[in-house]
């Protein structure tokens, strides 16, 4: 049979390859900063040359730190640019838990900058007088930074909706840039010296492309219109999304990548959410995905009706069978709605035939919580190396395994399976992290554990 997905199988590079160019990407990383911290050394400011012994260096060591917290925050935009280059050796699902972990250090490096530069001075505040103006800049970009740091990692904490902190954090990350090359050109006469300046109007020039195509990205997404062809339950708090396209375009990904979609509807906003495609490459004419409507926005989400428009963008990610060699044995573990993306890949490999072995354990509340069961049972009967194991946590009536989990069960159920086997992992993240000790305990390797862990 024709596949339609191995015409695009060179999208996920081999490991080998990946690794090289992420190291690669690394290395040139490391260069540019490098080359920023040089910039006090070689073109010093006009207050380090009054100042000597521990007090010359804690001055240049808080412009250093300056300098590098810039450096990373250009680095957060190309991070959140969902570059497919990037995508495709990475996966844009590590690229945005990379990005949390970085605003972190930004966060920590802009705090320490202040207290480095204001201690040779032998001071702890700025004078209100308008002189100042630039180190005014540097404070407001300092909350700005700890308040998106804190709001981002503490979101669910402090019970703020993703449809009202999303918008808002994008239009303070435009801010922070803004403030960011304000004050760095206004208060040090460091970047008032030719050279410097020439590299940091580069860099503006930089930041400023990349915001356009972020920007831009509605625009570029008109090109991917969807229409809804149906709207339908998918057990408990879930429904199906089944879409077509309006030009006859159907986008090419692999089984287990995912996309952002923006519904154009008069019944659901128009926010962007990221979800599984669930669909098989195989089948082109349709596009699925289903969806937990358990939060705010996902709740109205059966609202939708037929030929409602949607703007795709995508596919995204590397969480995919095709990566591993063809007979590689597969272990799936889904907590809930995880399942998306292994029912994507097994559904391609029922239309390709592929009967390698593959044990599913699949964790739900109820049995009503259980999405497409006889389409389960369906394949299962076509996969001929495949088992489903069903943990319900929730069901007072369920007789067969229950409770969640654990390094016992697992034990149990993966006792005749090889510790070279591939292992697809997808769920809540604690459930991740819990099963990702025990399978390592087990004797199952790092290497061959792959996650979805995507967190915006």
């Amino acid at each position: 049979m024709h596949s339609i997905a191995h015409e695009r199988i060179h999208k996920i590079l081999p490991p080998g390859r990946r690794l090289l160019i992420g190291l690669l990407i690394s290395a040139i990383l490391a260069v540019v900063i490098a080359g920023a911290i040089c910039i006090p050394f070689y073109f010093e400011s006009s207050s380090i040359l009054y100042k000597f012994g521990h007090e010359r260096q804690l001055l240049r060591s808080g412009q250093v730190v300056g300098i590098v917290a810039g450096c990373l925050l250009m680095l957060q935009i190309i991070l959140g640019a969902r570059l497919k280059c990037l995508d495709r050796v990475l996966g844009l699902g590590n690229l945005f838990i990379f990005h949390r972990i970085t605003g972190s250090v930004i966060a920590c490096l802009a705090i320490m900058h202040p207290i480095l530069v204001f201690i040779p001075e032998g001071r702890v505040s700025i004078p209100l007088q308008l002189r100042y103006w630039p180190e005014f800049i540097g404070l407001l970009l300092l909350l700005i930074i700890v308040a998106m740091v804190i709001s981002s990692q503490w979101r669910a904490w402090l019970k703020l909706a993703f449809h009202r902190w999303w918008p808002v954090h994008r239009a303070a990350a435009l801010v922070v840039i803004i403030a960011f090359w304000i004050h760095i050109l206004s208060v040090s006469s460091t970047f008032a010296q030719q050279l410097p300046r020439i590299f940091a109007f580069c860099a503006i020039g930089i930041c400023g492309l990349l915001l356009v195509w972020i920007r831009s990205r509605p625009v570029r997404n008109k090109r991917q219109v969807f229409e809804v062809a149906a709207i339908e339950p998918a057990g408990d708090d879930a429904v199906c999304l089944q879409l077509v396209s309006t030009t006859d375009r159907m986008p090419v990904y692999i089984p287990g990548q995912f996309s952002f979609i923006s519904p154009l509807s008069a019944h659901v906003s128009s926010e962007e959410h990221p979800f599984t495609i669930a669909s098989s490459p195989e089948r082109p004419s349709k596009l699925e995905f289903i969806v937990r409507t358990s939060g705010d926005w996902t709740g109205k989400l059966k609202n939708l009706r037929p030929k409602d428009r949607v703007l795709i963008d995508g596919p995204f990610g590397l969480f995919s069978h095709l990566r591993l060699q063809e007979k590689t044995e597969i272990i799936m573990i889904a907590g809930g709605i995880g399942i998306t993306p292994m029912l994507s890949m097994l559904r391609y490999m029922a239309d390709c035939g592929d009967q390698r072995k593959i044990t599913l354990i699949w964790s739900n509340q109820t049995r009503k919580h259980i999405i497409h069961p006889d389409e389960f049972q369906l394949l299962e009967a076509q996969l001929k190396g495949l088992r489903i194991f069903h943990f319900l946590t929730r069901d007072p009536d369920y007789s067969d395994d229950k409770g969640r989990l654990d390094w016992i069960k697992l034990k149990r159920l993966l006792s005749d399976c090889s510790n070279s086997s591939a292992i697809f992992l997808c769920g809540p993240d604690q459930m991740m992290k819990d099963i990702y000790s025990a399978l390592v305990s087990l004797g199952f390797s790092r290497r061959q554990i792959f996650r979805e862990r995507f967190i915006l």
